[in-house]
C-alpha cells in the first residue's frame, strides 16, 4: 500500500466527515427551532380555544375537536355533542368550586387526550377541552419531515464533502505524482549517459596512462565534454516535464538531422565495445518545431533500446516523407509479438526479452507526443524497427541531401 496515498484517502474522509458533521449539526438546531416554536405556537392556540371555550354563553355550536360541559349547583350537566362523559371528574369539580381558580390540566379519556380548563362562571362549573391529536399528528409530520430532511442533507454533505476533499487534495495528489514520476524518468533517463560517460572516463584515464597521443586524448575529452552538456540538458528537460504549471515545448526549430548525427557519434564509441555495427543514415529534412533537448532524448532512448537488444547491427534512418519527418530505428534482435507491441509503450511495461521493467518507450511516447507526433512498431521479419513521425515546418529552400556517418 502507498503510504502517502493512505494519508490522502484518510484527509478526503475527514473533510467528508467534517462537512457531513456541518451539516447535520447545522438541520438539527434548525430542527430544534423549529420545533420550539411549532410547540410554542400550539400551546398559544389550545390556550386561546379554551379561553374563548369558556366564555361561551352555551354548549352549542363549538367547533370540531373541542367541548364544553357546563354543570349547574344543583348538579345538572349539559354538554357540547361528543363531550366526553366521564369529564368534568369528580375532582376537577371539587377542586374548581373550592379554589375559585382557573384549573388548565391534561385529561385522558380512552385512548385520546384533551387540554382542559375548568372555571367557575355564576356558580356553575364550566370545562372547556380541546383534543391534541391533530397537534400531536402535526408535530410527528414535522419530526419526519426534518428527519427527512436531515437524511437528505447528510446525503449531500456527505457527497459534497467528498469532491471537496478531492478537488482541495488533487492539486497536492497530482504534485506527489509528479514527483514520483519524475525519480522515475530521471533514474531511468540518466542512466544511459552516466554509463556513457563512465565509459568516457575510463578511456581518458586509459588512454592517458598508456601514454596516449594528445590528439586522441583530446577527441575523448571532447567527446567527454559532450556527454556531460547532454546530460546537464536531460536534468534541464525533465525539471521543465515535472513542473505542475508546465505546458507545450516552446516550438523553437529543431533540425533533427543535426539531433540523430550528434546521437549516433555519441553512441557509436558504446556501440564499438558492445561489437555492435551501428549505422547512420541521415538525409537533410525540414525541421521539426519543439524543444531540441527532448527530442534529443527521443533519439537517444531508441537507439539506446536498440543497442541493448540487438545481435551485430543496429541502423537509424532520418528521412523526409511528404509533410512528415521520419526516423526509423532498427536492431537485428529477437523482435517481439506484435499482439503485445502496443504495450510497449505503457509506463513499466515488461519487454520479453529485457531483465526488468522499462521507461524508456514510454518517456519517448510521451514526448513524441507532447510534440504531436506518432511513434510506433512498423512490422518486420526480423528484428525490430521503431517508427518515429514528425509534422515537418515547410521551408522549401531547403533540398534534399544525403549525408552518410
Amino acid at each position: 500500500m502507498n503510504p502517502a496515498g493512505n494519508r490522502f484517502r484518510r484527509a478526503r474522509r475527514l473533510i467528508a466527515l467534517q462537512a457531513l458533521g456541518g451539516v447535520l449539526a447545522g438541520v438539527a438546531v434548525a430542527g430544534l427551532v423549529t420545533v420550539g416554536v411549532v410547540l410554542v405556537g400550539q400551546k398559544r392556540e389550545v390556550r386561546a380555544q379554551l379561553t374563548a371555550l369558556a366564555a361561551a354563553p352555551t354548549t352549542e355550536a363549538v367547533p370540531s375537536g373541542t367541548f364544553v360541559v357546563r354543570v349547574e349547583a344543583s348538579g345538572v350537566r349539559t354538554a357540547s355533542p361528543g363531550a366526553p362523559a366521564s369529564l368534568p371528574s369528580r375532582d376537577d369539580l371539587v377542586q374548581a368550586r373550592s379554589s375559585g381558580r382557573d384549573l388548565d390540566r391534561e385529561s385522558y379519556v380512552e385512548d385520546r387526550e384533551y387540554q382542559t380548563l375548568t372555571r367557575v362562571v355564576d356558580g356553575a362549573v364550566v370545562q372547556a377541552g380541546v383534543d391534541l391529536s391533530p397537534y400531536e399528528s402535526e408535530r410527528h409530520r414535522l419530526l419526519v419531515g426534518l428527519a427527512l430532511a436531515a437524511l437528505g442533507a447528510g446525503l449531500v454533505a456527505a457527497w459534497t464533502g467528498d469532491r471537496l476533499g478531492r478537488r482541495t487534495l488533487a492539486v497536492w495528489d497530482d504534485a506527489l505524482a509528479r514527483q514520483r514520476q519524475f525519480i522515475a524518468d530521471a533514474s531511468h533517463e540518466l542512466r544511459t549517459p552516466l554509463s556513457r560517460l563512465a565509459l568516457r572516463a575510463d578511456l581518458v584515464a586509459h588512454g592517458m596512462r598508456a601514454d596516449a597521443p594528445r590528439d586522441a586524448l583530446a577527441l575523448d575529452l571532447v567527446l567527454l565534454r559532450q556527454e556531460a552538456s547532454a546530460m546537464a540538458d536531460i536534468v534541464e528537460d525533465l525539471l521543465h516535464a515535472a513542473d505542475v504549471g508546465a505546458s507545450e515545448e516552446s516550438g523553437e526549430l529543431v533540425d533533427l538531422a543535426e539531433v540523430v548525427t550528434a546521437v549516433g557519434a555519441l553512441n557509436r564509441q558504446l556501440a564499438d565495445e558492445r561489437g555492435i555495427a551501428l549505422t547512420v543514415d541521415v538525409a537533410e529534412v525540414p525541421p521539426v518545431r519543439g524543444a531540441g533537448v527532448a527530442l534529443r532524448r527521443v533519439v537517444d532512448a531508441l537507439v539506446d533500446n536498440a543497442l541493448r537488444h540487438a545481435t551485430s547491427q543496429v541502423g537509424v534512418r532520418l528521412r523526409p516523407e511528404g509533410s512528415h519527418v521520419v526516423l526509423d530505428v532498427s536492431d537485428d534482435g529477437p523482435g517481439m509479438d506484435p499482439t503485445v507491441a502496443h504495450r510497449l509503450f505503457d509506463r513499466f511495461a515488461r519487454h520479453p526479452a529485457s531483465p526488468g521493467f522499462g521507461l524508456g518507450l514510454a518517456l519517448v511516447s510521451e514526448v513524441v507526443h507532447r510534440h504531436g507526433g506518432t511513434v510506433g512498431v512498423v512490422p518486420s521479419t526480423r528484428g525490430t524497427t521503431f517508427e518515429v513521425r514528425l509534422d515537418a515546418v515547410d521551408l522549401p529552400d531547403l533540398s534534399p541531401e544525403v549525408r552518410e556517418s
